[in-house]
């Protein structure tokens, strides 16, 4: 690693990595972004070949426990009725997803006002309205827009099609009279901004080697790495360092086993919400070699 100061310093190059990155990317500061993973490959993806089932249960496992990558780390979700789905490298986990893209509603911010739990959020809906729109542009969403019961969308594709089951359970609501739309999904049904449109091959989750699945190593980085924004992969961010004032003022970072400390003016830590809880509960490093 270099000991140049940067500007800004992001930590993970997941989806809000990503996203940050590229939005920073026109005021032309030195913004620099380091994940412990690589650049994915799509001739590698499970839905290249015949065994892409077996591959479930193994390299493309949604268990770090089970995958074992060298990026990867353990996670004890015993107490969780909801195993965790991550991973690990350029895309972060928008490479391991279902593509399922549901909006936020406005009551979703006023959970406290209006259910008793958590906290309200100190903006609304309205606040980010642009921006989810703007998302749901770079990621290229299809969808039907015009729910009477969401938020009004504007997916640049349209809906993914119902195929043989969707039209059956379709019928089966409308009987029981309950209120049913096709979701919107990071699935392109057309080709888009360079994606090649899906031909189904396999299922989404494992990654998506034709492409049609939006994930941010193929959306938001390409733009921001063009213009000027610099992804170092394999560097383990192993603790964020703090300045008297109690600032953040750089990062101990690992990569090839050699520590290097990077100062920073600004550091963003956009990574995997359980990643970023245990930093912040340990306020030590994290990872040993």
């Amino acid at each position: 690693m270099k000991h140049d100061p940067v500007d800004v310093l992001i930590i993970g190059a997941g989806a809000a990595g990503a996203a940050v990155a590229w939005s920073l990317a026109d005021t032309k500061m030195h913004i620099l972004c380091l994940d412990q993973g690589g650049w994915m490959n799509p001739a590698e993806y499970p839905s290249t070949g015949r065994d892409w089932e077996a591959k479930f249960y193994g390299d493309w496992s949604t268990s770090p426990n089970v995958r074992g990558r060298p990026e990867d780390y353990p996670i004890n979700d015993d107490n969780s009725p909801i195993k965790v789905v991550n991973f690990n490298g350029v895309g972060g986990s928008t490479v391991m997803y279902t593509a399922h893209w549901p909006r936020l509603h406005p009551s979703d911010f006023k959970v406290k006002t209006l259910d008793g739990v958590a906290d309200d959020w100190p903006i609304d809906y309205d606040a980010l309205t642009p921006f989810f729109e703007e998302n749901d542009r770079m990621m290229g969403v299809s969808g039907l827009s015009g729910d009477p019961l969401s938020p009004l969308t504007h997916p640049p594709m349209p809906p993914q099609p119902l195929g043989l089951s969707g039209p059956l359970i379709g019928n089966a609501m409308n009987k029981l009279g309950w209120h049913w739309w096709p979701s919107d999904t990071t699935v392109a049904t057309t080709d888009y901004e360079g994606r090649a449109r899906c031909i189904n091959l396999g299922h989404c989750t494992p990654a998506c080697a034709q492409g049609a699945k939006a994930s941010t190593d193929i959306t938001y980085w390409p733009h921001a790495i063009r213009a000027g924004v610099e992804l170092r992969t394999n560097c383990r961010v192993r603790e964020i360092t703090t300045g008297e004032d109690g600032m953040a003022t750089g990062v101990v970072g690992v990569r090839s086993r050699r520590p290097a400390h990077m100062r920073t003016r600004t550091v963003c830590s956009r990574m995997f919400a359980s990643k970023w809880a245990r930093r912040r509960i340990m306020r030590q490093p994290v990872w040993t070699w």
